[in-house]
């Protein structure tokens, strides 16, 4: 064993594997559940595969050699390394991966660090990564009290009682039947339920009662992480288990994991994060929540940090900062630009419009607009990026027309920059709100049978287990039917677009329907209807206009997405937009109907989730 100890928290990691065999803190022996074996309490994890695997490996990083890489009176930084051997290529199934895990403390700081650093070296096989993280598990006799948020927070059911629960449509779901706390019985727990956004998995954990002892997991950058900062993944669940997910498929697809080509040279730092206890003589669990948000705050100004030793962790003066001032221009709705508020607007490797959303190998850097549409993106790694953005309340993604080179120290002010979002005639009709999100749509109330009491009376309702089959119960025999100018996309559009259960259980497709008036058609005209999807689950959407029976659809989707969104309780995925041109003979004057059809069948999860759908007029000149 390998101990670090500053005289608030003593850290112990197994030697030469890595792992973090116990956490001292307080009086408390070991925070760790010690029922686990040593290498299985806090450790490091990916899953993998080589192409042409009939199946996925999930390995533990287990290291192979131990160094002190520093040890002063002020910090000291260890490092577990593992080294792949291209000699043993087609004789092992090891992952091709050099992985060196390295552990930080400092002086009069109450936690620890943790960073890794993975490589693949050139010639090297092909790999793909679906998912990495850092996995804490906690004592499960002191602590029940988890919060991920403000407002999602409480005592927790235990292993034990989802062992002994009902499973629902799958594993991570179920339903406690005879819980160890009577107040939790008929509830529904997932740990899908606590997933969050990029930017907003900062600070999460658990709590202890006794003594009053607080378990925290602290993100203070996701420049690390993948698909963005609207990217859903896991927090803490019930266990009591605490993650720091660097990247996964969750609400996404495989589209979101790594894939390394063969001969492909790779390398990325991820974390580091740090682990924060802290106590007081109380008994308010609120308390501790509020101690470690500031404690977050405080981790994140000092991002990036200047105490890591590894040379592939570029301190604050080896990176630049981007800088400039974001409008947006549509001449449909103002004539001059405006401020493009709110706006997120980040560098990723340079690509298309929107790949940001899909690339995984490289750093993102992302922020938000302030009212005036300016933005400082500071602490950038050296390197060569797009600038990207999407603008909520606006369709559509932006792109800056020429790569941005970062070097060390760069500060660039890249001036006024004008996004002109997709637009080809007026608005004749609209249905939601662009911002990437199924959430201002009708969410239902879940089955009392099936609730879990902490999302009540919250805007957090379509976490709820099981919204996906009330579609059936509202509309057993026909489908949904939406009138615009009558109708409330509030109340009237159901938050995603999927099968309906049959008395037999089947889930068949599902046919939604819009009707709206036209008081003129222009039959030389081209018309726009633009549909924004907020996530898609092997969906494959059909459009027929005025005609539900014509047996080729005017316009389709093709068949797309592996997000889960709607079975995992998200209210958004991978963002998906069509534009489909439509031709005035097509439309009539007065009342027409659009026919959106979702043709898979045979699961209660296929779908998709709207963000927002607009026709277009023709062009109209100024």
């Amino acid at each position: 064993m390998v101990a670090i100890d500053n005289g608030i928290v003593k850290l112990t990691l197994t030697n030469p594997t890595g792992s973090i065999a116990g956490v001292s803190y307080n009086g408390i022996d070991n925070v760790l559940e010690t029922d686990f074996k040593d290498t299985n309490r806090g450790y490091w994890d990916t899953v993998w595969e080589r192409p042409g695997d009939k199946d996925h490996t999930f390995d533990m990083l287990l290291g192979t050699k131990f160094r002190v890489i520093a040890q002063d009176k002020n910090k000291v930084e260890v490092s577990f390394t593992k080294t792949w051997n291209p000699s043993n290529n087609g004789t092992t199934h090891d992952l091709p991966l050099n992985i060196d895990k390295r552990f930080v403390m400092l002086r009069g700081s109450s936690g620890f660090y943790s960073y890794g650093i993975f490589e693949h070296l050139k010639g090297w096989p092909s790999l793909i990564l679906e998912e990495a993280r850092i996995a804490i598990k906690l004592k499960r006799t002191l602590f029940h009290y988890m919060a991920i948020s403000d407002d999602i927070q409480r005592m927790m059911p235990t292993d034990e009682d989802r062992s002994d629960g009902q499973i629902l449509d799958y594993k991570e779901a179920v339903r406690l039947t005879n819980p160890s706390n009577p107040k939790l019985k008929g509830e529904v727990d997932d740990k899908y339920q606590y997933s969050f956004e990029n930017k907003d998995i900062k600070v999460h954990g658990w709590v202890c009662n006794t003594p009053h002892v607080g378990f925290w997991v602290i993100t203070p950058s996701y420049e690390d992480r993948n698909g963005g900062p609207t990217k859903l993944d896991l927090t803490s669940h019930a266990g009591p288990t605490s993650l720091a997910v660097f990247f996964s498929g969750h609400y996404a697809g495989p589209e979101l994991g790594v894939k390394i080509k063969e001969g492909e040279p790779w390398k990325k730092v991820y974390g580091p994060v740090f682990f924060y206890l802290n106590s007081d003589s109380g008994d308010n669990h609120p308390t501790l929540w509020e101690d470690a948000k500031r404690q977050m705050e405080e981790e994140t100004a000092k991002w990036p940090y200047d105490f890591p030793e590894s040379i592939d962790y570029p301190h604050a003066n080896g990176r630049g900062t981007i800088r400039g001032q974001l409008f947006v221009r549509d001449r449909y709705i103002i004539k001059n630009p405006v401020y493009a508020k709110s706006a997120y607007i980040g560098l990723a490797l340079p690509g298309d419009v929107g790949s940001w959303q899909y690339e995984t190998k490289d750093y993102q850097f992302w922020t938000q607009t302030d009212e005036t549409g300016q933005f400082n993106i500071s602490g950038v790694r050296p390197g060569t990026y797009n600038l990207y953005s999407w603008v909520p309340g606006i369709i559509g993604d932006y792109k800056y027309h020429y790569d941005i080179i970062v070097k060390q120290g760069s500060d660039i002010n890249l001036g006024n920059l004008i996004y002109d979002p997709p637009r080809n005639g007026p608005t004749l009709w609209e249905i939601g709100i662009p911002d990437r999100s199924a959430g201002e749509f009708f969410v239902p109330d879940p089955l009392p049978a099936l609730t879990n009491q902490l999302f009540n009376n919250t805007t957090q309702k379509y976490r709820q287990y099981g919204l996906w089959d009330r579609y059936t119960d509202l509309y057993p025999n026909k489908d949904l039917m939406y009138k615009v100018g009558v109708s409330d996309y509030k109340k009237d559009w159901f938050f995603a677009h999927v099968t309906r259960r049959t008395r037999s259980k089947n889930y068949i497709p599902t046919t939604w329907q819009i009707s709206f008036k036209l008081p003129s058609v222009d039959p030389k005209g081209t018309y726009t209807l633009r549909v924004a999807l907020a996530s898609a689950t092997y969906s494959h959407l059909e459009g027929r206009i005025n005609n539900p029976s014509r047996t080729m659809p005017h316009f389709e989707t093709p068949s797309i997405g592996r997000s889960n969104a709607i079975a995992r309780h998200g209210i958004h995925g991978l963002y998906w937009l069509f534009n489909f041109q439509i031709q005035g003979l097509q439309l009539k004057r007065g009342e027409n109907t659009i026919y959106l059809k979702q043709i898979k069948g045979g699961n209660p999860f296929y779908g998709h989730q709207y963000d927002y759908i607009r026709l277009e007029g023709p062009p109209q000149q100024n």
